[in-house]
């Protein structure tokens, strides 16, 4: 357990507020696979501190039921309404309570210090936290604080004995805050890293999930360019549009099967990242208009030969990466705003860094649904056995299809979704399977890792008894067909 220079630590938690402004439920709301509460008590406990008092409110029963607790106390504020002042004093008595009670052990009447943490601050830091216990101890200044870059906000807070009787000083929603304005003198700081704000409305929700979608975005990316031994080229797709065609008569794809059932005739759908038509082929021969945009020449030039081979000319194709621009090529041809009936996205976003703009364009786009077509791991995990054995290192994941639910749900929108199993994916060949994955390792196969490459794929190869290719320890991915209506209000 951590400890301060003057011995015993504890903590309170507090959790009792209802979460008006958040529309309630705030802290079994959900980002980055964790609830709110869970990510801070997580954070105290890999910190060390296992003497936790969490202060609960009228949503106890709820939080009860929701939060993995360890051997935190769990109490309940009777009048949550009179503000975290009251959980406040509510939790270091029921410390005291405990510490009495086992007096005859140690006789110690209280912990030497308490920590002080807000329950909808997911982003506290077990680092932050080790800092505050970990900062050297000064009688005149035993309140130790975090100081984050930005300046914003000052939580947790650490209280040495010597401060315990600010604790009586608090008064209202505010807690310690005012109190420690009005002495700053017994304040000190410890400058940290990163910062840890509160969760009070949806927005901040919202904002915090797009957040921790960018962040894990541009790891994976910044772990490619540190890695990567040859560029990605001008048209990253084209050499490999092969793989992305279909028959769009088919009927043994269950997810097709699934737009199929969502398509009305009289629509215009909107496929953005169509590639080469694997979903905008089928759709254009079951409603009125299809617009498909994607950036890849090679993918729209795959995409023109199916529509010639189908005889479909309902599509638009598009060249042009999503969101538009005001006054570019793709706006232009998009047209007036709501444009089309369905916007829809498959097997795209994974990599979108600024996913909330994303997001935005395709609700403003569409009348009355947008559609989603996600794996629960991105596609190209496919080849993350391999890394470990080329790079020395695993494979940063991208966000993907819970990602994706999490973070429509942090925007205040209902998304529906229909779960299908997939087997995972083979390949008709070594040599296409070889190309699929030199891709999605970025090596030069020339080059130092060429070598590892190819023990990589003799080590890991499955040959199956159809002739196809596959890696072992691939697993099946089940994939996700996610709705929601656009215009929902956050």
């Amino acid at each position: 357990m951590a400890e301060p220079a003057g011995g015993r630590l504890a903590a309170v938690v507090l959790a009792a507020g209802a979460g008006s402004r958040f529309g309630g439920g705030k802290l079994l709301a959900a980002v980055g696979g964790r609830r709110i509460l869970q990510h801070v008590l997580d954070a105290i406990a890999e910190a060390g501190i296992a003497d936790v008092v969490v202060v609960l409110g009228t949503d106890a029963e709820r939080i009860e039921g929701g939060i993995e607790w360890r051997a935190e106390r769990r109490i309940r504020n009777p009048d949550p309404a009179a503000g975290l002042a009251s959980s406040l004093r509510i939790g270091f008595a029921a410390l005291a309570r405990a510490a009495k009670a086992e007096a005859g052990t140690d006789g110690s009447p209280t912990p030497d210090a308490i920590l002080v943490a807000l329950g909808d601050q997911p982003l506290i830091s077990p680092a932050t936290i080790r800092a505050l216990v970990n900062a050297t101890r000064d009688p005149e200044r035993p309140v130790v604080v975090p100081r984050y870059a930005n300046d914003r906000g000052r939580n947790p807070v650490l209280l040495g004995r010597e401060a315990f009787r600010l604790i009586d000083e608090t008064a209202g929603d505010r807690g310690l805050g005012p109190v420690l304005e009005a002495h700053p003198d017994v304040v000190h700081e410890v400058p940290v890293d990163g910062d840890n704000p509160d969760i009070d409305a949806r927005a901040d929700l919202a904002t915090l999930a797009e957040r921790a979608w960018a962040d894990r975005v541009r790891a994976n990316r910044g772990q490619v360019d540190r890695l990567r031994e040859r560029p990605d080229g001008a048209d990253f797709y084209a050499p490999v549009t092969g793989l992305f065609r279909a028959d769009p008569r088919r009927t043994d794809e269950s997810v097709l099967v699934a737009l199929v059932e969502l398509a009305e005739s009289d629509e215009t759908w909107l496929d953005i990242g169509a590639g080469a038509g694997r979903y905008a082929l089928p759709l254009a021969l079951r409603v009125r208009r299809v617009i498909a945009v994607d950036p890849s020449r090679g993918m729209l030039g795959a995409l023109g030969e199916g529509m010639a081979e189908y005889g479909i000319a309902n599509i638009e194709v598009v060249e042009g990466r999503w969101p538009p621009a005001p006054g570019d090529a793709l706006a232009a041809a998009i047209g007036p705003l709501p444009a089309v009936d369905v916007s829809l996205i498959a097997h795209v976003s994974y990599d979108v860094e600024a996913i909330g703009p994303f997001i935005d364009a395709m609700e403003a786009a569409a009348r009355r649904l947008c559609v989603a077509i996600l794996m629960e791991r991105q596609p190209a995990s496919l080849a993350d056995p391999c890394w470990p054995l080329v790079h020395g290192e695993a494979r940063i994941p991208l966000p993907a299809l819970p990602d994706f639910v999490e973070l429509l749900r942090a925007r205040g929108r209902d998304p529906q979704v229909r779960m299908m199993e997939r087997e995972a994916r083979r390949f008709a060949s070594r040599s296409e399977l070889e190309g699929f994955l030199l891709r999605q390792l970025w090596i030069d196969i020339e080059g130092p890792k060429a070598r590892r490459f190819e023990s990589a794929v003799d080590e890991l190869l499955d040959s199956g008894a159809d002739g196809t290719v596959s890696l072992r320890g691939v697993l099946p991915m089940a994939v996700g067909v996610v709705t929601w209506e656009p215009h929902v209000q956050s």
